[in-house]
């Protein structure tokens, strides 16, 4: 069950229905029996993974309250935690590098294992396992760091299975989550409406946007693709912005979704796109609470409280390392995260000697500067993405040389990009964009009239919805795509 299938809109008013109609010390138990059925209608077996982790971490969290200074507790979390995650994620990329040293070496290359053809075992990875992982792990850490443990396991385990926030984020922090799950909850016209809102602009993100232009960005994931130089940039352009509607659209029908219900949970994007004047903003923009996690349980503890310049620098290509091993198991992310980890050091040293230089940063002060930047920004993440979307390094390498050198183009993608729904989807975005999202180098437009007419009461913002939701659909591509970040 994904959040953009026919099968989501009938749990959801269902789940809505039940929960609203139900006395309210019923209603945690409700949600907890319908995140665990929202996450086994993909494959059951797995439920018992995500019950027996949360068991542990519960009685690990309550040990800890009472014996803070533990190392053997959080020992423990973190080997039952990243355990898990390593042994569903990474054995099968751990053998087939354990078999490629092994051939590769003079002396190894007569053993049984290097005539294996790389084998691989037969692991299916749980959804989302990444994300409730990182939250486990959160939630112990920060209990050994002086705060409360939650003493109801319904809670408890709400917290970690809760479903619009369970397979792809984003990464709650418990202590807001707890608080909202104590708090007495009143069905609220505001939160309804602004639910329906994030839904059906999530489902337009998602259907209209990230699969077709899914179509377009395939042909740079194929093994061995020679693209031309301009079918390489239209295929990095699409995959960027199928990778931004994919996730954020996801994320806002995981908003809209717990809004109904009447939780809040943390949104995960703030243009980052369109918005970023360096790779340091586009890390504060992007995917926001895995960026916060990494520099509050991987970066900070790395560096210490008064790291030197060197030691931070290193310490942050560390930690772009988990982040691309995090996103996937092969060499080729982790070459994502060495690449990233590197800029963003190149790029934090040229803001401190643009701070200490008076010309550069007097040419920074000029407002033309920023969209300039943000631009820049924008292709250099074309540049390098191909690290993310391609299967091996040497494929991401010919990728990025496609795009700096020219190559004679079949115009394969460009002639997918002309006839897809896409671009006048991308039309329709753009034009929601310019009416309600203020861009810092954006000229105020007079569109506060348009604004009033279109949000003028809750009939005409339902219509709205409604109309978005049929559109979407009337552009979406015959074939369900599942989510990008499931994977992870």
């Amino acid at each position: 069950m994904i959040f953009s299938s026919l099968s989501y809109f009938i749990f959801l008013p269902i789940v809505f229905a039940v929960y609203w109609l139900s006395p309210e010390r019923a209603r945690k138990f409700i949600l907890l029996v319908a995140s665990y059925i929202f996450y086994m209608s993909w494959l059951p077996v797995y439920g018992l993974l995500l019950f027996g982790l949360t068991v542990v971490n519960y009685f690990i969290g309550l040990a800890l309250e009472k014996n803070r200074k533990s190392g053997w507790l959080l020992a423990l979390t973190l080997f039952v935690n990243l355990g898990a995650l390593g042994y569903y994620k990474y054995t099968n990329f751990f053998i087939n590098t354990l078999v490629d040293v092994c051939k590769s070496v003079p002396f190894l290359s007569s053993l049984p294992l290097a005539t294996n053809d790389h084998p691989v075992l037969n692991i299916i990875l749980p959804l989302g396992i990444s994300f409730f992982v990182f939250e486990f792990i959160h939630y112990t850490v920060d209990i050994r760091r002086g705060s409360s443990a939650i003493k109801n396991p319904i809670d408890f385990a709400l917290f970690s299975a809760f479903f619009p926030s369970q397979i792809a984020g984003p990464i709650k922090r418990y202590q807001q989550f707890d608080q909202q799950l104590n708090e007495a909850k009143v069905m609220k016209k505001e939160d309804l409406v602004e639910g329906l809102a994030y839904i059906t602009k999530g489902l337009f993100k998602k259907v209209a946007l990230a699969d077709n232009m899914g179509m377009i960005s395939q042909l740079g994931a194929v093994p061995g693709a020679s693209l031309g130089t301009a079918d390489a940039w239209v295929v990095m352009f699409c995959f960027l912005w199928q990778l931004y509607f994919d996730f954020s659209g996801y994320t806002d029908m995981g908003i809209g979704s717990a809004r109904l219900l009447g939780f809040h949970i943390p949104n995960n994007f703030d243009l980052p796109f369109v918005a970023s004047k360096n790779l340091i903003e586009f890390w504060q923009r992007w995917h926001i609470t895995l960026s916060t996690w990494l520099g509050d349980y991987v970066l900070t503890p790395l560096k210490g409280r008064r790291p030197s310049r060197t030691k931070f620098n290193i310490c942050s290509v560390i930690t772009m390392l988990v982040c691309g091993l995090w996103h996937g198991a092969a060499w080729h992310f982790v070459a994502w995260g060495l690449m990233n980890g590197l800029l963003l050091v190149v790029t934090r040293e040229y803001v401190r000697f643009t701070r200490e230089t008076n010309w550069l940063k007097a040419i920074h002060a000029q407002s033309w500067t920023v969209p300039v930047a943000c631009f820049g920004t924008f292709l250099q993440l074309c540049l390098f993405q191909s690290f993310f979307i391609a299967p091996t390094i040497p494929d991401s390498f010919d990728l990025m040389k496609a795009m700096l050198l020219y190559r004679p183009s079949t115009m394969e993608s460009v002639s997918l990009l002309c006839q897809s729904p896409c671009v006048v989807a991308g039309v329709l975005y753009c034009i929601y964009g310019i009416l309600f999202v203020k861009l810092p180098y954006m000229p105020d437009l007079p569109v506060a009239r348009i604004q009033q007419f279109l949000t003028a009461n809750t009939s005409r913002r339902v219509a709205i919805c409604a109309a978005i939701c049929v559109v979407a659909v009337a552009f979406s591509p015959d074939a369900v795509s599942p989510f990008i970040y499931f994977q992870f």
